[in-house]
């Protein structure tokens, strides 16, 4: 995953979180994949790493960490 297919995973969170609650879980991001043809296990591994274990954490925990870089 490059810089920019993380940002557009963090703008596609912003806007679907913003219209439905958190279930706890990575659905969002799991169909933010598909659709841009991403595998989801080595990212949902990434993303745990980082403390995002479901969509809102995500944005809560991932985007602050790599912020600096986008």
């Amino acid at each position: 995953m490059d810089l920019g297919q993380l940002k557009g995973l963090f703008d596609y969170l912003d806007a679907a979180l913003s219209k439905t609650e958190c279930d706890d879980t990575l659905r969002l991001t799991k169909q933010f994949a598909a659709e841009v043809d991403l595998p989801f296990e080595p990212l949902q591994k990434w993303l745990s790493d980082q403390g995002g274990y479901c969509d809102c954490e995500v944005l809560a925990n991932v985007e602050e960490k790599v912020e600096d870089l986008l």
